[in-house]
């Protein structure tokens, strides 16, 4: 085997864990699988080459002769925004054959028994990623009437949208894959994840992960849910990202606070309810509530125990996915592609999306491993004055940096990982030779790497010298917060 798994002590590791997670008692992700922990180990070919044979999940797609919509177009609407393919229909998405093979006591084979099959509503997603060679698709599980159909894909809990990525910015293919669970040890919710293999109309396109759309319902792990009279709305999410086509995700964009003061091309979109269930009251409703917690935020009163923010967010959440991104230098987070949602008779929480683009593999530029960046962000903006916020995420950090944040861990797990992952890092790294050795998906040129061992060794590198710069200067963020510099805000 090339890669050699890190020898951890795993005891001392999850005593240090269980200590993290003392605060966690209302965490739900307690049980978070980890794929490369539970998945099938592989043993070697057991069709005698004759086909496709894999240790990890098969997903094969049959789009029926059509082409999926969904890649960008020359045009642009009347916003300036880009625009994007349709079916000959209009529709967005075309429906195809989906099946996915999943034997518990042997390999996969293209033309094994499915676990599952189903109609799917399919179309390529994605901002950048669109372009890229290596195609991420989403996912509508759907039956015979077009209605949503809940399945359970490779152990995961039952939902009906998924979101295949396809990791070619992402060299070393497991930034996603890490970050999601990480994430899902520490959050209430993070996306579930499963590495797989997948086929479209019998060509092989490598190594994707299966991941977890994120979205809310009574069926789905977010309990976000209308009550009945359809006036009122109890749970939601909403999306700060990039405008869009608003008939591809969005529903209704809210114009914030965050908005005005920042003057951001950004918008904060609805992404639960969706359309069939969204009534003109209920997004009135949302927008209320959501402007009366950045009214909150951006006020004199923005720390004050009657009035502040704490009244409205779960501020353990805030102080996590600040971490999980700051420690990535996960550029995007907090401008696009940013989940917040409200469960039921709850606080605002947050929730990762994204890290393809973390530990220096931002596409515009090269990210050192030192310096803050969240601080920035339009939240965090108001959050970092306060001195008593500062704190948490300095206490926070030291706790897990003795733990999931720790040297031993990450490196244990990258190298667990992809000893899991085995010959299929080299069937699809031999499907995409060509563009992991030319393609140039990072800005400037020169820090595109030419091979997965490389890429592999950055994201050890970089991680490693990251966490001791964080080490060294996690005092410095007590700046943000002290009153000489925030004085014009104190209440």
């Amino acid at each position: 085997m090339r890669y050699k798994v890190l020898g951890i002590g795993m005891t001392v590791f999850m005593l240090a864990a269980a200590a993290v997670l003392t605060r966690a008692e209302t965490v739900k992700e307690r049980g978070r699988v980890h794929h490369h922990r539970v998945g099938r180990r592989e043993g070697g070919c057991d069709c005698g080459g004759l086909s496709l044979c894999t240790h990890l999940p098969l997903v094969v797609i049959d789009t029926r002769g059509q082409m999926v919509p969904g890649e960008v177009t020359q045009a642009r609407d009347r916003f300036g925004q880009m625009t994007y393919t349709k079916a000959p229909d209009g529709d967005t998405t075309v429906c195809v054959d989906l099946k996915v093979i999943d034997n518990e006591t042997a390999n996969n084979h293209p033309g094994d028994k499915e676990a599952f099959s189903t109609n799917c509503r399919l179309r390529v997603r994605g901002n950048s990623s669109r372009r890229f060679p290596k195609v991420p698709y989403a996912l509508e599980f759907v039956d015979d009437k077009g209605e949503n159909r809940n399945i359970s894909v490779m152990g995961m809990d039952a939902h009906h949208q998924w979101v295949l990525n396809g990791p070619i910015l992402d060299k070393s293919l497991i930034r996603n894959y890490m970050w999601y669970n990480i994430a899902g040890e520490l959050m209430d919710y993070a996306p579930n994840v499963r590495f797989c293999e997948l086929l479209v109309d019998g060509q092989y396109e490598g190594l994707y992960l299966m991941t977890e759309s994120v979205t809310g319902g009574k069926d789905c792990r977010l309990k976000l849910a209308a009550n009945v009279n359809n006036t009122q709305l109890t749970g939601y999410l909403l999306r700060y990202d990039r405008p869009t086509q608003e008939d591809l995700e969005s529903v209704r964009d809210i114009y914030t606070y965050s908005e005005r003061m920042f003057q951001t091309p950004q918008d904060i979109a609805i992404r639960y309810p969706g359309k069939k269930k969204l009534t003109q009251d209920m997004a009135k409703s949302i927008e209320l509530d959501y402007s009366a917690f950045e009214k909150a935020l951006f006020s004199f009163d923005y720390n004050s125990d009657k009035y502040g923010y704490e009244q409205w967010i779960d501020v353990d959440s805030f102080v996590d996915y600040y971490l999980i991104n700051e420690f990535t230098k996960n550029l995007d987070a907090g401008s696009y592609s940013t989940y917040i949602y409200k469960e039921i008779g709850g606080k605002f929480k947050l929730c990762v999306w994204d890290f393809n683009n973390s530990c220096d593999n931002y596409r515009e530029e090269a990210v050192g491993p030192q310096g803050f960046f969240m601080n920035e962000r339009a939240w965090y903006f108001m959050l970092m004055k306060d001195g008593a916020f500062v704190e948490r995420v300095q206490k926070r950090y030291k706790e897990l940096r003795r733990s999931y944040f720790s040297e031993e861990y990450l490196m244990g797990y990258i190298e667990e990982t992809l000893e899991f992952l085995g010959s299929a890092i080299e069937r699809n790294n031999e499907r995409w030779k060509e563009e992991i050795a030319n393609w140039g998906g990072l800005i400037p040129q020169e820090r595109n790497l030419s091979s997965h061992e490389a890429a592999v060794e950055q994201l050890k590198s970089w991680l490693t010298e990251r966490g001791r710069w964080l080490d060294e200067n996690i005092h410095g963020l007590e700046q943000y917060g002290h009153y000489s510099r925030n004085k014009v805000y104190a209440h």
